[in-house]
């Protein structure tokens, strides 16, 4: 069962603030625990976890503007496969980096494959699935209100020594929402365990009762002719409960960001067979 918060409706809005509390509350867990933060940006975060007690290892595209000189900061491209030897980690955290990879069934894969079994990985992002952003995309396809779309002169933001566009630090093209997130991780092997809170954005949450009664309805149309359509699958029910359950959120409709803690639950080859019925097929042979 997924655990949804309420979104605070006070503090800060900004993403390292509110990653930064959700680490200090839970700073008993991270003790002894091997734990990779990429991209690690200027290192903050990866600092404050070994403050908490974690073996900390730090990457980045750009480990030049790494500021910590105690925990080395490795050379990583999260476009490519990471540098790690499988199962490496009890924990990962990819801050404010899912937005910016144009393949991200590939990142969530490389995430699952340096994760130990039952490991967890926490994705922060701006929250695409709020009603703020749904409204922006709807008339400008974009973010939000004062932005224009994605395009490539605004969305090169760094392309020091780049021999190839995956080289490129690229702005956000690639939206990132919940229900998005959520297939590419089962894809990969893991599933969510938790959407902590965040601040509310107050657009969203203006536009909430203009909004939330037709979504109600709609998504309980949507569900049950979905149930009665395709191929007959034991899953179905339950996929359809879990994202009737995240669509609902009020943390995901009126929340700024996203931060959302993924449990693996298999390896990628795995979990691809038992989705495609392989896994089934051969223990009925057997």
């Amino acid at each position: 069962m997924i655990r949804l918060s309420p979104p605070a409706f006070s503090g800060s809005n900004d993403i390292k603030d509110l990653l930064t509390a959700m680490l200090r509350r839970r700073a008993a867990e991270w003790v002894g625990k091997d734990m990779l933060d990429v991209p690690a940006g200027n290192g903050e975060t990866a600092h404050l976890l070994k403050e908490l007690g974690a073996n900390v290892t730090a990457s980045d595209l750009y480990p030049e503007f790494f500021r910590y000189p105690d925990i080395a900061c490795v050379k990583a491209n999260l476009n490519d496969q990471l540098p790690f030897a499988d199962a490496s980690f009890d924990v990962v955290i990819c801050q404010e980096g899912i937005e910016h990879m144009p393949n991200q069934l590939h990142l969530f894969q490389e995430l699952n494959r340096v994760l130990r079994p039952g490991g967890r990985a926490i994705i922060t992002t701006p929250n695409y699935s709020n009603l703020r952003t749904r409204l922006s995309y709807l008339l400008l396809e974009s973010e939000g209100y004062k932005l224009m779309p994605p395009n490539e002169v605004d969305s090169i933001w760094a392309a020091d020594r780049a021999h190839n566009i995956h080289d490129v630090y690229l702005g956000h093209i690639f939206f990132a929402n919940l229900t998005r997130q959520r297939a590419l991780a089962a894809l990969s092997g893991m599933r969510i365990a938790e959407v902590h809170p965040s601040r509310v954005n107050y657009t969203s949450l203006f536009l909430l009762p203009f909004y939330y009664p037709w979504m109600r309805l709609l998504g309980g149309v949507a569900r049950r002719r979905g149930l009665r359509r395709g191929v007959p699958s034991p899953r179905r029910p339950e996929v359809y409960a879990e994202l009737d359950r995240l669509n609902g959120s009020l943390n995901v409709l009126v929340g700024g960001h996203l931060i959302v803690e993924y449990e693996k639950r298999a390896e990628t080859s795995a979990a691809v067979a038992e989705l495609t019925g392989k896994l089934n097929l051969a223990t009925d042979r057997t």
